[in-house]
């Protein structure tokens, strides 16, 4: 079964302000930032219980090419993405 994702506004914003500063590194690699979002998006609308805990609530994933981590919760068939972050900024997750 695969369940519906949902990016809260909080994610939408990470994930803009990311990929503004990947452009500005290089054209193109902002597009391959939400590619690999978009990928780690589509595991998760698959197998959302496979990936950790970080705290009662929410799970994460990692994304493979970019240090960010992907912070959801699953309610009912739904998943809501919550912040999408670097993984170096933030240590409690």
């Amino acid at each position: 079964m695969m369940y519906q994702v949902v990016l809260q506004s909080e994610a939408i914003s990470d994930m803009q302000d990311a990929y503004d500063w990947y452009e500005e590194q290089r054209t193109g690699l902002g597009n391959e930032f939400v590619e690999e979002v978009e990928i780690s998006l589509e595991k998760i609308s698959e197998h959302p219980e496979y990936y950790s805990y970080v705290n009662d609530i929410y799970r994460r994933i990692k994304t493979n090419r970019f240090p960010y981590l992907i912070i959801y919760e699953i309610e009912n068939n739904t998943v809501f993405v919550n912040s999408i972050m670097h993984g170096m900024r933030n240590s409690k997750y």
